[in-house]
């Protein structure tokens, strides 16, 4: 009687396990991630992103759904908003001027509390989260207009929409030289240029961060380049890479700002502080026309640019999903290219991002010494990257 309670009261343990185990399970597939992730599936196939709609069904379709909001690091994007809003009367656009990376945090955040509050987004990937957080996952989805995807350039147009082509490079100081003062990138570490460079800290700006870790991954092309500059070979300490010895001797002639905008007026005002070499966005060429005296170093060795296009994406649970389709439409020129929301992006310092359209920069990207930005190297790299330049800062910054 014994033996065959204990034989009952093991099965019994081992139903009671099984039962646990399969509820476990029930519970784990509803849990909030299961959940999202089916959300998003259903969503994809609503929001249909592969379909071939004119902009006229758009605006129709549009015309039923609430306000576009989109979070933009571009300011020229107010400008697109306001002739859209003229363009398609009835639809109004909300743009929120959201930081790089703030916007990254706030998606995550979003997606996590389930609020999809934010319809497109209009950012560079500098540090590869982007594409890594939010478009693997499926946070972010790429739309590609149907009759524009034939004019896009090569690797505009694959996992992400690039709109428009930008870049971070070297300016000179025009009121200073009156031509570009240096060829190879380590007459920067030269004892003349102590506080005479002038950028933005890399730790709170997304794209000076970018060109920053670009300029560390080219550590090959950072020592070559030192060699012929010096004439001999640059003695790397075990442990250490060419582009991080470049950075902490330049470093010391660096003064540190909060943005481009700081950078520009140093550079390129009448009374901007005197400096002389910058480092900013390559869109910024635009107020060349309202007088600012700066220049664009155009050939540097190893590099004077690093590409760092800016790209449109749709966020995952938009409800006004036909109004993203038609402003990314819109943004991009529309079928022709010849639509209005694709002029303010049109300015010196931007390369076309269509075959069928011209470069609005009157040098070509072929003619720079220009590397793209690595994403997958960023990435991987992000904390021994950020760590490198959180002591060298503190190190060379006065607080």
């Amino acid at each position: 009687m014994n033996k065959e309670c204990n034989m009952i009261s093991r099965k019994g343990i081992m139903i009671l396990c099984m039962m646990l185990m399969i509820g476990l399970t029930g519970c784990a597939d509803n849990g909030p991630d299961s959940r999202r992730v089916k959300e998003m599936e259903q969503w994809v196939q609503t929001a249909n992103l592969s379909g071939t709609e004119s902009a006229e069904e758009l605006y129709q379709a549009a015309l039923e759904e609430d306000t576009l909001v989109i979070y933009s690091v571009s300011s020229r994007v107010f400008d697109v908003k306001d002739t859209f809003e003229k363009e398609y009367p009835g639809l109004t656009v909300e743009v929120k001027d959201i930081r790089g990376d703030d916007i990254v945090n706030k998606l995550l955040d979003n997606y996590e509390k389930g609020e999809f509050c934010c319809d497109l987004v209009i950012c560079s990937d500098c540090d590869g989260r982007l594409n890594k957080e939010l478009l693997e996952p499926g946070i972010l989805y790429p739309y590609i207009p149907w009759d524009i995807a034939p004019q896009m350039k090569e690797g505009h147009a694959d996992r992400e929409l690039v709109f428009v082509g930008e870049a971070l490079m070297f300016f000179y100081n025009e009121g200073v030289f009156d031509k570009q003062p240096i060829s190879n990138i380590w007459e920067l570490t030269e004892e003349q240029y102590k506080n005479r460079i002038i950028m933005a800290n890399p730790l709170s700006s997304f794209s000076t961060y970018g060109f920053c870790t670009a300029v560390l991954s080219e550590s090959d092309k950072i020592a070559e380049a030192y060699e012929e500059y010096s004439g001999d070979a640059l003695v790397i300490p075990e442990g250490k890479t060419a582009g991080e010895i470049f950075w902490e001797q330049a470093v010391k002639n660096i003064v540190f700002t909060n943005s481009s905008d700081e950078v520009m007026e140093g550079i390129g005002s009448a009374g901007g502080g005197g400096y002389w070499i910058g480092i900013m966005i390559s869109s910024k060429m635009r107020y060349q026309e309202l007088g600012y005296h700066f220049a664009p170093i155009y050939r540097l060795n190893p590099l004077s640019t690093v590409y760092t296009p800016n790209t449109v994406t749709i966020a995952g649970g938009s409800k006004n999903v036909n109004a993203a389709k038609l402003f990314v439409r819109y943004l991009l020129g529309e079928t022709d290219g010849t639509g209005e929301g694709i002029v303010p992006f049109r300015t010196e310092g931007t390369w076309s991002v269509r075959m069928d359209i011209p470069d609005a920069n009157s040098v070509p990207l072929s003619e720079i010494d220009c590397i793209p930005i690595n994403e997958e190297y960023l990435y991987e790299n992000m904390d021994t990257m950020s760590e490198f330049w959180k002591e060298l800062l503190k190190e060379n910054v006065t607080p």
